[in-house]
């Protein structure tokens, strides 16, 4: 907050609306709507204000669109669509932004020593050629305003490690279903699609015999999915995944 600015700040001079227009072609120079005048030199005016700068650095946490224009216009007090900056109801934001799964960070300082450089290995870049999945972006979109920043098995992650997850290879499938979806983080992603980890019908997991010797992980078994008991999830496509999965360990 910068308080004591100077601002200046131009009017109508005929009936003080600051709302008038400045003409590309047309002369006199300025066009107010309001009260149908023309003129060259408006009144200026100089006030003193209350400025506000925004500082994201390393706290800016992206929500990919988990909440949308309508609902964050409702966490605002004010009811106006011209203004890029908003002041909005501090608790109830909090409490919005907290149950889409967005975790934000103390206030406290996070320090440290520096490392030594990791030995450099050969870089470099190679032509390749893949099959890019269409839709895939807005497959993911669509579950984030679903199911919010939340990964199902181990709860609310940062954005940038989740992933939209089909319950049916898309390779079988090509297609995007919300209902055949979840976001996972990209770790229990990989073992979904590896069969390490499976979801029966009731919206459990389950882990593999294998992962035994991984506490982060055999920890999950027989943990609930973090999602609504309501959620538009197709529990037939569950099991079916389930049973194919769980048939290998």
């Amino acid at each position: 907050m910068l308080p004591d600015q100077e601002k200046v700040r131009s009017r109508c001079r005929f009936c003080g609306n600051t709302g008038f227009k400045e003409r590309a072609t047309m002369r006199p120079r300025f066009w107010c709507s309001r009260c149908k005048n023309a003129f060259d030199d408006p009144t200026v005016e100089t006030l003193t204000v209350t400025a506000f700068r925004a500082h994201y650095g390393g706290t800016w946490q992206p929500l990919d669109g988990c909440l949308d224009k309508v609902q964050l216009s409702e966490l605002s007090p004010s009811r106006s669509h011209q203004q890029s900056i908003k002041r909005m109801h501090q608790d109830r934001t909090l409490k919005a932004i907290g149950d889409r799964g967005v975790r934000l960070p103390s206030r406290r300082e996070v320090g440290g020593e520096r490392g030594h450089r990791p030995q450099e290995l050969p870089g470099g870049s190679r032509r390749a050629t893949a099959s890019v999945r269409r839709g895939q972006d807005a497959f993911r979109k669509a579950l984030v305003r679903q199911y919010g920043l939340i990964c199902a098995v181990t709860g609310a992650a940062p954005a940038e490690v989740l992933e939209a997850a089909h319950l049916r290879p898309f390779s079988d499938t090509q297609h995007h279903r919300v209902e055949e979806g979840l976001m996972l983080r990209s770790d229990v992603h990989r073992l979904f699609d590896s069969g390490l980890l499976a979801i029966d019908s009731h919206l459990v997991v389950h882990i593999a015999p294998s992962l035994a010797g991984h506490e982060l992980y055999s920890s999950l078994a027989g943990t609930p999915l973090h999602i609504a008991h309501d959620a538009p999830i197709d529990r037939a496509v569950v099991a079916d995944h389930h049973a194919a999965t769980v048939a290998t360990w």
